[in-house]
């Protein structure tokens, strides 16, 4: 198993009508979020307003999370759900959506040649956890707390991605009690 910490400190920050928005990891590479040129990409984000409009996002399917706060999405003509923390929801990126609520978010954006779930991990610390990875992209991303996984400290606002070419399993112990948010990618 190959694992690659991508600190937030590497991350960059894009600025938008009512927050701002961190990229922790785009693919490929050199795909561009604001052409739309990707095939996933995880980020957080802050809503700032008490009301927004979300950007269209036509070809593309979203999982937001909140990370912090209430949030009301309405998704005109489908439905409206309220999120509280760590509560999520799935939807159609051309959907037109507004929302009532400052939060801040985590968001995972993926055309229609992956399929993705958002799992959150609340863990005590001195407690292990197992992880079973396969051949999909798997990602850790540290809210907060601080843990340790092969040796390697992790901490708030890091991206853990791991690359495998088969299955096997990782041990995340936790140093100090946080949260975790897992985020598997699979092609389809």
């Amino acid at each position: 198993m190959n694992l690659v910490i991508h600190p937030i400190s590497y991350s960059k920050t894009i600025s938008w009508a009512s927050g701002t928005s961190t990229e922790l990891f785009v693919f490929p590479p050199e795909g561009n979020f604001q052409t739309r040129a990707f095939d996933f990409r995880i980020s957080t984000a802050t809503v700032e307003a008490e009301e927004t409009n979300f950007s269209d996002f036509s070809g593309l399917t979203r999982i937001l999370l909140i990370l912090k706060g209430k949030l009301t999405l309405i998704h005109e003509g489908r439905y409206s759900k309220e999120l509280y923390t760590f509560d999520q929801d799935r939807f159609d990126g051309s959907w037109i959506t507004k929302s009532k609520g400052k939060v801040q978010d985590f968001n995972v954006m993926f055309n229609e040649n992956y399929d993705a779930s958002v799992l959150h991990l609340a863990l005590q610390a001195n407690k292990s956890l197992e992880i079973a990875l396969d051949e999909s992209k798997t990602f850790l991303f540290v809210f907060n707390g601080k843990f340790e996984i092969n040796d390697q400290l992790v901490s708030a606002g890091d991206l853990i991605e791991f690359q495998n070419d088969y299955p096997e399993k990782m041990n995340l112990f936790c140093i100090e009690s946080g949260n975790i948010i897992e985020t598997i990618i699979k092609r389809i």
